[in-house]
Order: structure tokens, then sequence, then C-alpha cells
């Protein structure tokens, strides 16, 4: 009953595997091929350097239920060979809640010279590993290392359960006991020290990668919050930080490099981050996909799961039971993946474009844990691309979502930049307001100011306007208005810049133009307008402008002040009779 509650306790790394294996409903049993009869121990050469891993050299037995000693082994093995089963791949893989194992094999070395091999299984969750090294006329050697002992206190101080043996002439009997309620996966190693450095010096190559990237885009999108104060980089940094600290936490590293003593801490960090990801991974997702407005009971939904779990963590924790918090954990993992791929989705079909990225990410993630759950779980056959398809998918989800904040930040700006240009334009007559006007002339009047070049302005308006709006309505006032500013439009120069000041009335720009010229555009523009005919229904509607023009002759006349003149000229023309044009100089004496 001990061991069976130790291993209930200790069930806490791998979680992200193990809800997809909760989803396929696989049963934890061992999936390696049946039992052969070699009619001997297998036999591995001292001298051989093997680069990967040899589980398929040695021979394995299941303990059913009891805990079995060295010599208790040895005696099933003496009273029959065939008890010990051959896996059929160099990986041994035996899924969840499997019984503790026993590796076997005959270690012969047929030189004079003793050979130094480390022997190691690289897996870094499993609960404890016993190696046994037995040499006839020599006292047996025994290490222990698992992440249920302190780093200080294994054998070897690694984060890989490991142990060096210096291997004499003749046989060495070889065996190691492997104990984890976590899937029971077992890629053994048999070779020299500095093939054995080349491979941790591999996996800590793809390490350094997935965690780089990861830290890298959480930090990014730390320093965006604090800059743009959208809490969607928040959360996003959150979200990738949180995954490596969970992976961290499972696969060795964070016991090896953070908590090297802290045993009892590393049985609560698994599930603890795992909340810290969920968490951070849904705030994220109703923050990128705006739930709150979009899908208000889903985000009820999800925030009181959130509640929720964080409640009864706490209750585990209080009274400390950790396997029921990592139950919990189990639990809640799925239904976080459910509620990401299905807010991705319908938002996806709802409209949102951003959200194909979000959804693209999800399943990359998914795939990428389904791969490595059956490959863990011995469904399909171990390999290392397969063993890390987890690792590697949340490297792609992570770079998606990016790509969907970055997508989503286009889509802002463009937003941003399309309601300024509205707010510039007037809507009946697609011309520049005075919002849209005002910036690019002030610029224009500065520049011919420091040039001392010409620059004018004329203001323009309808004539009895008031009298269309009453006689007609405003509808149609509307329309005259309308096809009023296409033709001025139309008439004016290229350069030149036209804006609807307000009511009936326009203004007009005129760059690197002298007075007399500016006549000369004004007159065709009264021409155009006076030749021009709204025909409302068989009803013809005639209309003529009056303008007034003032232009720079001094270098402290402001583009205001011009304004200010040409309006007052243009009354000089409405009371002289309308359908004309008036100019006045601009200067200091003005």
């Amino acid at each position: 009953m001990q061991k069976y509650s130790r291993k209930y306790n200790q069930v806490q790394r791998h979680w992200f595997l193990f809800f997809l294996l909760i989803i396929l409903n696989l049963t934890p049993c061992a999936l390696a091929e049946p039992a052969h009869d070699y009619g001997a121990l297998p036999l591995i050469d001292a001298r051989a350097d093997y680069q990967g891993a040899i589980a398929d050299r040695v021979g394995y037995l299941v303990e059913q239920g009891e805990m079995l000693s060295v010599d208790e082994v040895q005696s099933l093995i003496r009273a029959d060979p065939a008890v010990l089963k051959r896996p059929e791949s160099g990986v041994l893989a035996n899924g969840i809640n499997s019984d503790a194992i026993w590796l076997v094999a005959n270690v012969s070395n047929p030189t004079e010279d003793a050979i130094l091999r480390r022997v190691s299984v690289g897996t870094g969750w499993l609960e404890r590993v016993d190696f046994f090294f037995i040499t006839e006329g020599l006292l047996p050697q025994r290490f222990v290392s698992g992440d249920s002992i302190a780093l200080a206190h294994r054998s070897i101080a690694k984060r890989i359960p490991s142990a060096d043996y210096l291997f004499p002439p003749g046989e060495t009997r070889l065996l190691l006991r492997v104990e984890t309620a976590d899937p029971m996966v077992v890629p053994l190693y048999f070779s020299s020290i500095a093939v054995n450095h080349s491979r941790e010096q591999s996996e800590a190559i793809f390490f350094s990668f997935a965690y780089g990237v990861m830290f890298a885009l959480s930090a990014y999108n730390l320093m965006l919050f604090a800059g743009l104060r959208k809490r969607r980089y928040l959360f996003y940094s959150l979200y990738t930080a949180t995954f490596v600290i969970v992976t961290a936490s499972y696969n060795g590293v964070g016991m090896a490099l953070l908590w090297p003593d802290a045993v009892g801490w590393q049985q609560w960090a698994p599930p603890l981050f795992m909340l810290c990801f969920v968490s951070s991974g849904l705030a994220f997702a109703t923050s990128f996909l705006k739930t709150r407005r979009h899908r208000p009971r889903l985000h009820k939904t999800i925030q009181t799961i959130g509640v929720a779990y964080f409640t009864l963590f706490g209750a585990c924790f209080a009274l400390d039971k950790q396997g029921l918090a990592l139950q919990l954990a189990f639990l809640v993992v799925p239904v976080f993946t459910a509620l990401m791929l299905y807010m991705g989705v319908s938002s996806w079909m709802g409209g949102n474009q951003s959200a194909r990225y979000f959804m693209l990410g999800t399943l990359a993630s998914v795939v990428g844990a389904f791969v490595t759950a059956l490959t863990v779980a011995g469904v399909i056959t171990y390999s290392q691309p397969g063993y890390y398809a987890l690792d590697i998918g949340m490297v792609v989800d992570a770079m998606l979502l990016m790509l969907a904040l970055a997508d989503l930040a286009r889509k802002n700006k463009e937003a941003r930049v399309a309601a300024e240009r509205t707010a510039q334009i007037d809507l009946l007559t697609g011309l520049n307001n005075r919002r849209g006007f005002l910036p690019v002339a002030e610029s224009l009047w500065s520049l011919a100011t420091r040039k001392d070049s010409n620059v004018c302005v004329a203001m323009i308006d309808i004539d009895h306007f008031k009298s269309i709006n009453d006689q007609y309505g405003h509808a149609v006032g509307d329309r005259v208005l309308k096809k009023i500013a296409d033709e001025l439009d139309n008439s004016r120069r290229k350069g030149d810049i036209l804006a609807r000041w307000g009511g009936e009335e326009f203004t007009l720009l005129l760059p690197e133009t002298d007075e007399a010229e500016t006549l000369t555009v004004a007159e065709r523009f009264r021409h155009n307008i006076e030749q021009l005919v709204v025909n409302d229904g068989g009803r013809m509607i005639r209309c003529t402008i009056s303008v007034g023009v003032a232009s720079r002759h001094a270098q402290d006349v402001t583009l205001e002040h011009a304004i200010s003149r040409a309006d007052e000229e243009l009354y000089q023309a409405k009371i002289q009779g309308r359908n004309q044009i008036s100019t006045g100089r601009t200067s200091d004496a003005a």
C-alpha cells in the first residue's frame, strides 16, 4: 500500500502528454511485443560504443504487484530464462501506470583491460532508477537516480538517470530497476562518456533553441505590453513563458538547474505551473478573440472554470493531496485544449481572419502532443522527432500566435488610419474637410514663407443656395452641392488643395501661384459652374458661385490671416452682385 500511495502522489510529470491519452482512452498497459524464449541472457559487448538506444539488446520483466529484490530477479531468471521478454525497438515503452520493470543483460569484456562505459536512461521524469552491476569475485555495485531523489544524493548528479562503471575483463551482470507512475519510457543507452556527452549536447542545443524561441517571444511581447498597454501581449508573454517552465518541471531541467534539492517542491511544481499555463493561455485566447464582447456566455464559462480550478487546487494544496491536484490537472488540460480549438474555429468562421493563425497554432500544438503521447505510450515506434513533437508543436504554436498578434496589430493600424482618413473627409462631397485641409495647407504655406514664393487662397460660395433647399428640398440641395463639388474638383489644377469649408462654402489653396494666375483659375471655376445644369426630374437647376481671393505678400502673413482676407473678398463679391471674383492684397498693412 505504501508503494502505491507513493506512486499515486508522485504522478506529476509530462502532463501535457497525458490528456491526449485520456481523450483517446488509451489503456495504460504494456504495448511491447510478447515474450520470446531466447534460451540465454542477452549479451552486450563492452567494447561497443552504441550511438543509439539499445533496449532491444536487453531482456526485461515486469513486477507483478510485489517489489522484487536483485536476488529474487536472479532466481527467476535461473529458474526460467524465458521469463525475460525482449523489446522490439531500442526504446521500451509500457504506457502509463505500468508496474516497475527490470532490465537485464550480461556485459562481456573479452579484453584484458577494464572498459569504462556510461549506462543511462534518457527520460527525465522517471521516479526512481536503480543500477546494479554484479561481477564474480567483486562486490556488487549499486547506483541510484530518479526525480524522487535530490540531485546531490544521486550517484551521478545529472537530470538523466546515469551510472558510470568500469567493466572488468569477463562478464558482468547488468540489472536496472525502473519505477514511475508516469509513462514508462525507457530509452536505454550504453556508450562511452564522450558519446554520451555528445548526445547530451545535442539535447541541450534542442532545448536551447526551443526554449530560446519561447522566451524571446515572451520577452518581446512583455515589452510590447509595457509600451502599448494591451493585455493580450501580457497574456501571450505569460503563456509562452509558463510553457517553458512547465516542461522544465517534468523533464528534469527545472530540478537540475533551479531546485536541485527541493524534492517536495518537485511534487507540486508541475500541477502548479500547469495552472499558470492553462490560465494564461485562456486569458490570452479570450483577450485576443474578444470573447467578452462577442461571446459573453463562453467568456463567463471560461472564467468560472478558472476560478473553480484555483479553488480546488488550493484545497488540494492545503490537504497535501498531490495526486488529486494532478488528476485535476489532467481533467482541466483537455478542457483547455478543447476550448482553445473551439474558440479559434468559431472566431475564424465568424469572420475574424486573424483567428486562422490562432486556430492553426492550436492545431500544431495538439498534433505535436498527440504524436509525443503515442510515442511515449508505445503505440508508434519511438523516435527523437516523435518524442519531442510536443515541444516542436508548441514552438510552431507560439510563432503562429505571434503572427496572429502581428496580423491583428496590422489590421488595427489600418483601421486607425482609415478612421483618421474618414475624419478628414466630407462624407457628402468626398472632398477634404477643414480637418483634412488645414494640416496640409499650413505645411505648404510655411514652405512658401521660408522660400518666399507665391501662394494664394480662394474662398468659394454657392450663390442663393438656401433658395434651392427651400424650393426643391434638402435632398435635391445635396445633389446640387455634390455636382458642384465634383465640377470644382475636376476644374482644379493638379497640386491645388480643395476642401469643403462648411455648408455651401469651399476653400482652395494654390501653391506656387501668383495672384494673376489665381484669378485665371477662379474665373475657370466661375465659368464652369455657371454652365453646369443639374437635371432633377425634368427641372433644370442652374447655379453660380462667388469667389474671394487673397495672396501672400509678407513673411509674417499666416494662412489664417489669408483665409480671413479671402473671406472678406468673398463678402465683397456677394455685395457687388454675386457670380464674380473679388481680390485684394494681403500684407502687413492689410
